[in-house]
């Protein structure tokens, strides 16, 4: 297994901290709004990071924070006069909704920053004692020039002359020492902790330092997030967590880089800014988002439109068509091909190895269904080199997981079976009229040459 670390800026050779395991830490939303696509594409590499291991036998232990507060909670959550937990909870849900429905698999853990404030408190507390952490009038500040490694992520310079910053977020420009707490003030309301270090709240960093190492240890296999937050956050959480322990924070960091729209930057302002939701409503199947996803290496941007959305979309409803087709297929005497799906089943292992490269374990996944077209053509396939694709097509959607899985209840299939005897007596213009019903309510029937037929979910853009 190799793979790309920020840190080292080179690939290298997974070696896991134990045998067969792997712990992993990936940065979360904050629930102060919908997620966007951007986000959605971090989490469809975090799914796939999850899936990949799995795939090749490790256990993995697979973190997922929620930032449940911080500077924009806590002004939206006043700006409509409810309760941070209300208006938090609302966002989760919505979050957890949209990640079932682009199929991201559940983390082991999904810690909330506020069940975690005693962690955070027992951390800082030790940054104080050891020198690394000072108290201001406004709050607890982490020194930056204390820790010299400090820049290693990012490759950002230290300049001597630093200042302070209070605001989670900020840009390479502002290098500065960062709040670790911050003392309680009027706009924060009724959001504060009463603690030993003082009343308040905790910085956005300190957050993920604290909840890692509750639920992961001291040292990380692998950190995962966009590379947005390379500096600051990433770097500041390697100078909170490697002062607080005296050891290596994270062996392997890896980033998935940014989603453009049209070539751009998304930007409400740009009016390009869109949600899952967004895309629903236009009548696209949120699947196509995540084949979208997985036909770019995560470390190339990946430039989303319409028109290209529309082709996956297509290119999903020939999958699943193809893969349908393939099961009702009669089935003959061999014809010799097993070494082939071997072979393009190995090439999809070696393709996620090298880097978790899912452009090119897609491609072997195409090349095997364009097998499996070409004994449909034919019209028959050996028993035993169908069931051998199908397995290697099962056990490839164990990562890529865009085959339709869901069950289609009785009553369309009772319908198709209704269309089909009508067909059989040649009542062509009433099953016309059930095919049309059978579309209305989502799904599409393609007939066979021995006069059978499969069912396959109806997508908009694939028609």
């Amino acid at each position: 297994m190799r793979i790309y670390n920020t840190l080292t800026r080179k690939e290298e050779t997974f070696k896991p901290i134990e045998k067969g395991k792997v712990r992993m830490y990936c940065c979360g939303p904050t629930v102060y709004d919908y997620v966007h696509i951007g986000n959605l594409r971090t989490f469809i590499f975090y799914d796939t990071l999850k899936r990949v291991f799995e795939h090749l036998g490790y256990e993995v232990k697979q973190v997922i924070n929620l930032t449940d507060v911080d500077d924009k909670i806590i002004k939206n959550s006043r700006e409509r006069r409810i309760s941070r937990e209300e208006y938090t909870g609302e966002y989760s849900k919505f979050f957890f909704e949209d990640i079932k429905k682009i199929r991201v698999e559940p983390a082991t853990i999904y810690p909330k920053a506020t069940e975690n404030i005693d962690k955070m408190v027992d951390i800082i507390e030790v940054l104080i004692q050891k020198g690394f952490a000072y108290k201001a009038e406004d709050g607890i500040y982490y020194s930056i020039g204390k820790f010299k490694d400090y820049g290693k992520l990012s490759g950002i310079k230290v300049d001597k002359g630093l200042s302070r910053i209070k605001a989670d977020e900020y840009d390479k420009i502002s290098v500065s020492d960062f709040a670790l707490w911050k003392f309680w003030d009027e706009k924060d309301g009724d959001i504060f902790w009463e603690t030993r270090i003082g009343k308040g709240r905790p910085g956005w960093h300190i957050e993920c330092s604290a909840m890692s190492n509750r639920f992961l240890g001291d040292t990380l296999d692998i950190h995962s997030g966009g590379v947005d937050l390379i500096f600051p956050h990433h770097e500041n959480e390697i100078a909170q967590s490697e002062a607080y322990t005296g050891k290596k924070f994270v062996n392997y960091w890896v980033h998935a880089e940014h989603l453009l729209v049209d070539g751009r930057k998304m930007s409400k302002s740009l009016h390009n800014f869109y949600t899952l939701r967004d895309l629903e409503g236009m009548g696209f199947d949120s699947l196509s988002f995540r084949l979208m996803c997985l036909d770019a290496n995560h470390r190339d941007k990946l430039d989303f439109t319409m028109e290209n959305l529309k082709r996956y979309e297509k290119t999903l409803n020939d999958v699943n068509t193809s893969f349908k087709l393939l099961e009702k297929l009669n089935e003959s005497n061999g014809t010799g091909i097993d070494k082939e799906i071997d072979a393009i089943y190995s090439a999809f292992d070696e393709a996620l190895m090298n880097d978790f490269n899912t452009h090119a374990a897609l491609a072997q996944f195409f090349k095997l269904i364009e097998v499996a077209n070409s004994r449909i053509k034919d019209g028959k396939i050996g028993k035993h080199e169908k069931k051998n694709i199908i397995d290697k097509l099962r056990g490839m959607d164990e990562v890529l997981n865009i085959i339709d899985k869901e069950s289609i209840s009785q009553d369309i299939i009772d319908l198709a079976e209704k269309r089909k005897e009508l067909r059989r007596k040649s009542k062509w213009g009433d099953a016309d009229e059930i095919r049309r019903d059978i579309s209305n309510k989502g799904y599409s029937i393609v007939d066979l040459e021995d006069g059978g037929y499969i069912i396959v979910k109806r997508r908009k853009y694939a028609m």
